[in-house]
C-alpha cells in the first residue's frame, strides 16, 4: 500500500491527519486552566523527558500529549520536539533556560503539528526537522493551525506556526560535547525522525513508537512503517522515550505499536472485503486487545475517516482504463 504523503493531501484529508481527533470534545477551559504543567522527569543522566497525556487534543489537556525530550549539554538543551502550542513551547524553554543553560538546538521529529507548534519560543535558536517535513510544515502549517484553535481554542493564543530552518542529515551528530545518532525514517508520516543519545544508550523514537496509546494512522504507510520497526528492533537502548506513552526499558513500545498496526490493517482489510461501508467499520470499533488504549475509540474512528479508500481499493482494486 503506498503512503499518502502530506504533500498530495485534500484539504479535508489534511485537517484529519492535522489533529488527533476531528471529534475531539469541545469542552470549555477555565482561564486557570490555561499554564501548562510540565513535569520534567530525568530518566538517565542528562535526558529529560516531559510525558504528554494518552489522549486526543481537548480544551481539557491544552494539546499537552506529546512526549518531548530535553538533552543536557555544556552549550545547552537539545530540545527534541516542542509541543502542540506556543504556550506548551513557553514552557518547555522556561525549563530548559532556568535549568539546563538554555537551548543549543531544536530538532522536529515530523510534521505533525503537536511535535512543532511551539516552535516560536525558539525562534532564536537552530532549528532543524527532516526536509520533507519542513515542507509539509511550510505548506500546511496555516492549515493545521485553523484546526487545532477550533478545537484547543484560548490554549492556542499566541501560536503561529514557525517551521524548522535548516535540514537534518542521516548519521552521527554532536551538540556541545553529546554525541547522538539521527536516523531519518518514514512509515508513521513520509519523514521520521529517530535519535540515539549514545552516552546513556536512549532511543527517541517520536511516534514512530507508541506504548499504551492508540498509534495515528490517517499519514502512514504500513509496510514502511513495519520495516522501520525492523530496523528498531536491531537497535538494543537501554531505555526508550517513544512519541506517545510511557519511558520503558524493554521493547514494549515495538511489540505493541507493531501489534496494533498488523492487527488494524487486517480488520479494515476484512471489513472492506466484506463490503462493510464506511460507517459500519466505525461503528465495528477497534480491534478488541486495543479498545483499552488511550485515545481509542477516537483514533481507531480517526483512521477509518482518512484510510478506509485505501483499504477499499486493496480489496476491490480499480481496473484501469485503456
Amino acid at each position: 500500500m503506498r503512503m499518502r504523503a502530506p504533500l498530495s493531501l485534500s484539504r479535508r484529508q489534511l485537517l484529519g491527519s492535522a489533529t488527533a481527533c476531528l471529534i475531539a470534545p469541545l469542552c470549555p477551559a477555565r482561564a486557570a486552566d490555561r499554564n501548562y504543567e510540565l513535569a520534567p522527569v530525568e530518566r538517565a543522566p542528562g535526558v529529560w523527558m516531559i510525558e504528554g497525556a494518552r489522549e486526543v487534543f481537548s480544551r481539557q489537556n491544552g494539546g499537552a500529549i506529546v512526549n518531548i525530550a530535553l538533552l543536557e549539554t555544556p552549550k545547552g538543551a537539545v530540545v527534541i520536539d516542542t509541543g502542540s502550542t506556543g504556550g506548551m513551547g513557553a514552557a518547555i524553554r522556561a525549563f530548559a533556560d532556568q535549568r539546563l543553560g538554555g537551548v543549543a538546538m531544536v530538532l522536529n521529529t515530523h510534521h505533525h503539528p503537536d511535535h512543532w507548534f511551539g516552535n516560536a519560543a525558539f525562534e532564536d535558536c537552530p532549528l532543524l526537522a527532516p526536509a520533507p517535513a519542513i515542507a509539509a510544515c511550510t505548506q500546511y502549517g496555516g492549515d493545521f493551525a485553523a484546526s487545532l484553535y477550533a478545537i484547543l481554542g484560548s490554549w492556542m493564543s499566541g501560536t503561529r506556526p514557525l517551521p524548522a530552518r535548516q535540514p537534518t542529515a542521516e548519521g552521527p551528530l554532536e551538540v556541545g560535547g553529546r554525541k547522538l545518532v539521527l536516523r531519518q525514517m518514514a512509515g508513521h508520516t513520509l519523514a521520521d525522525l529517530v535519535v540515539i543519545d549514545q552516552a546513556t544508550g536512549t532511543l527517541i523514537a517520536s511516534d514512530m513508537l507508541f506504548l499504551d496509546r492508540a498509534p495515528s494512522l490517517p499519514d502512514a504507510d504500513y509496510d514502511r512503517w513495519l520495516a522501520g520497526l525492523d530496523q528498531l528492533a536491531r537497535l538494543s537502548p537501554s531505555g526508550t522515550i517513544p512519541g506517545h506513552g510511557p519511558f520503558h526499558r524493554d521493547g514494549a513500545a515495538l511489540a505493541q505499536t507493531r501489534a496494533y498496526l498488523t492487527a488494524t490493517r487486517a480488520r479494515l482489510d476484512l471489513a472492506a472485503q466484506t463490503g462493510l461501508t464506511r460507517i459500519e467499520a466505525m461503528s465495528a470499533g477497534p480491534a478488541p486487545e486495543f479498545a483499552h488504549l488511550g485515545a481509542n475509540p477516537e483514533e481507531y474512528i480517526r483512521s477509518v475517516v482518512q484510510r478506509w479508500p485505501d483499504h477499499e481499493t486493496t480489496a476491490l482494486p480499480v481496473i484501469g482504463g485503456a
